[in-house]
């Protein structure tokens, strides 16, 4: 009898052990699969004064978003310091395009701002319209990018928008962080914006959204316990009323 019960013993164990791996291995296979972002921009005639259109098709493991929350493209001309933001349509087979007329010739980036499934994805391009001086806006470029750089670390300014991140200078892994920005438009505290969080960590393409929480006159935190060590980059998104910016920051968790 003893015996029985010791094979009944070890028979449940093993069924158990099966079905434990058996739900890890669902867990694993349930991971989604990343945002693709496929940016199309016209290459080649293109013209001042011209209409043109800017497509992003957007997948998920092989298949088309149809569902996608907000599909933006940001237009910056080289040598400007103000973007122009046009929304996307959505056309069906996960594409989504806008409709925008250059006016100058000119070299233009372009950034496709997509949210869908909980998923953020930027993918940037450029494009030359007519025949600009490509030499003097290599030289710009130098020039700002090393600007660019420096934002990183610092004051984000957007037009008249001023992104100050409080926190990042001594982040510890595993640690329950607290994120601070002041957020200053015209000189005066901005109150009231729905301001978020993307998060992710350099060189990688899953992105984590935090809402941030009012804390006072221009002050927005959100907790957030950093699980790697490493450079982290951190997206400021700033939304109220016709108002939409975002500011990137660098930041080191030790």
């Amino acid at each position: 009898m003893k015996k029985i019960i010791f094979l009944i013993t070890i028979f449940v164990t093993v069924m158990i052990s099966a079905c434990s791996n058996g739900n890890q291995s669902e867990k694993e296979q349930e991971l989604p699969a990343l945002l693709e972002v496929d940016l199309r921009l016209p290459e080649e005639g293109l013209e001042p004064k011209t209409d043109i259109t800017l497509e992003a098709y957007v997948s998920q493991g092989g298949e088309a978003v149809e569902d996608a929350n907000e599909v933006k493209f940001e237009v910056l001309i080289q040598g400007e310091t103000q973007s122009e933001m046009y929304p996307g349509e959505h056309q069906g087979e996960g594409i989504y395009t806008a409709t925008m007329q250059v006016e100058d010739e000119g070299i233009y980036s372009v950034t496709a701002h997509v949210t869908a499934r909980d998923m953020h994805n930027m993918p940037k391009k450029e494009m030359i319209v007519g025949n600009p001086d490509i030499t003097a806006g290599d030289q710009e470029d130098d020039h700002t990018d090393s600007h660019d750089e420096s934002d990183l670390h610092g004051h984000g300014h957007e037009k008249d928008l001023v992104v100050d991140l409080q926190s990042g200078f001594d982040m510890k892994v595993n640690e329950n962080t607290e994120l601070t920005v002041l957020i200053n438009e015209k000189g005066h505290s901005l109150t009231g914006a729905e301001v978020r969080f993307e998060i992710w960590s350099e060189g990688q393409d899953e992105h984590e959204f935090i809402d941030a929480a009012e804390a006072g006159d221009g002050v927005y935190k959100a907790k957030k316990t950093f699980e790697k060590t490493g450079n982290h980059l951190i997206n400021v998104h700033v939304n109220k009323g016709d108002l939409h910016e975002h500011q990137l920051f660098s930041v080191t968790v030790n």
